[in-house]
């Protein structure tokens, strides 16, 4: 079993903070593959009554290939802004967690490069 890292205060908040917009992004992706029909990459409505939408813009058709392909993208920079390198402006971060915490990183950043339709 893997021991837990207990990293400093700044590291933990800067790494909770993008794992919880990780978390946002793939839970409105989750919504919106599981909300679609049985084919992939169709185009998503934006069905917003006319009334609600604001400073008269108008509604769009979004492609959800390319929907996916920005939450990636922002999933994506999230993680590698989160690698032990990156984390400078929290503090020096534990080189004796560094390797494992990296690896752990990289791992999630692997299997974002496979969301895909």
């Amino acid at each position: 079993m893997r021991k837990k890292i207990n990293l400093p205060e700044n590291h933990t908040r800067s790494l909770s903070s993008s794992l919880r917009m990780v978390e946002d992004s793939l839970a409105e992706l989750e919504v919106m593959l599981l909300n679609q029909s049985s084919s992939c990459c169709s185009v998503v409505h934006k069905d917003v009554d006319e009334e609600t939408i604001e400073y008269g813009t108008l509604k769009e058709n979004l492609s959800l290939q390319r929907v996916i392909n920005a939450k990636r993208t922002i999933i994506w920079g999230l993680l590698k802004d989160s690698l032990s390198r990156r984390m400078k402006g929290y503090g020096t971060f534990p080189k004796e967690h560094a390797g494992e915490y990296d690896a752990d990183i990289n791992r999630l950043i692997e299997i974002t490069n496979k969301l895909n339709c």
